[in-house]
């Protein structure tokens, strides 16, 4: 019960509403403010090379293009790849399409788990990974985004858990770890959710892949949230230091304007069937 001489303002809803909006708006403007780095980058990057050159890895500089392919992927601890897939973001529009890729195809006499190497991969290694997938279907990648078991935990912390409701029980036992989940409703973790994907995975068959990939859409739709949107440089922060990327400040100035509205979409980002499977 409020007392007389209380100073505290009351809370009404009206109160939460508008501070809902100076958050917004916070956002906002820290996007505005990156946007302004990633032009004067821009400008320096068009005098210097001109937009839409490749560079050296053979990445387009270009940040005038409004569809961008990202090699998404994730290994394990001992660095083989967990999934592997194409994610295509519309920065226009905000809407996305996630198509999985087996690690087991062959490139050059090479599996992509093999091309990528083991835990001691580098930043060449990883390139020549989206260079035989990009040469093997005939598919250009603008990125690359690889996520390591032991650090995806750091930027599930910031984005939340997986919400995940399982029509029967589900039990793993692998080298190294066991989840066993019992019929129904289940929030996990970062890596009670890699050792599900990794389940899933398993000798990364066609349907096996699928799976994965209608799971890591699931889970990236139920992050893709304006409480999330609104944590935008805290986002960027974990992704730069948990995952092996060479997506840039000025990249991620564009990819703020397709996380703003992906989150007003009940499901932005749509599965794809594997299409990736000659060698399956």
């Amino acid at each position: 019960m409020r007392k007389p001489g209380d100073k505290k303002p009351l809370k009404f809803r009206t109160t939460v509403k508008e501070n809902k909006i100076r958050s917004r708006k916070i956002a906002l403007i820290f996007t505005a403010i990156v946007l302004a780095v990633a032009l004067l980058s821009g400008i320096v990057i068009f005098r210097e090379t001109g937009f839409g050159k490749k560079n050296e890895t053979g990445f387009d500089s270009s940040t005038m293009q409004h569809t961008v392919n990202i090699l998404f992927g994730g290994t394990d601890t001992d660095g083989d790849l967990v999934f592997l897939s194409r994610l295509t973001i519309n920065t226009r529009n905000g809407t996305g399409k996630l198509a999985g890729i087996s690690p087991t195809s062959r490139y050059e006499r090479q599996t992509f788990n093999e091309i990528l190497g083991r835990k001691d991969a580098d930043a060449i290694s990883r390139e020549n990974l989206v260079k035989a997938v990009s040469e093997r279907y005939g598919e250009e990648f603008d990125r690359y985004l690889i996520v390591n078991e032991e650090n995806f935990g750091r930027v599930m912390l910031k984005l939340g858990y997986y919400d995940i409701e399982l029509e029967k029980e589900f039990k793993y036992e692998g080298p190294r770890q066991t989840l066993h989940l019992l019929k129904g409703k289940h929030s996990l973790n970062g890596n009670e959710f890699y050792t599900y994907l990794k389940y899933m995975g398993g000798d990364h068959s066609i349907d096996e892949t699928d799976a994965q990939t209608a799971v890591i859409a699931d889970w990236l739709n139920q992050e893709l949230t304006p409480e999330n949107f609104e944590k935008s440089q805290a986002l960027y922060e974990s992704l730069v230091n948990a995952v092996s990327t060479n997506i840039t400040i000025g990249d991620f100035a564009r990819y703020t304007n397709f996380l703003e509205k992906a989150s007003d979409r009940e499901r932005p980002i749509k599965a794809q069937k594997t299409v990736f499977d000659e060698d399956l």
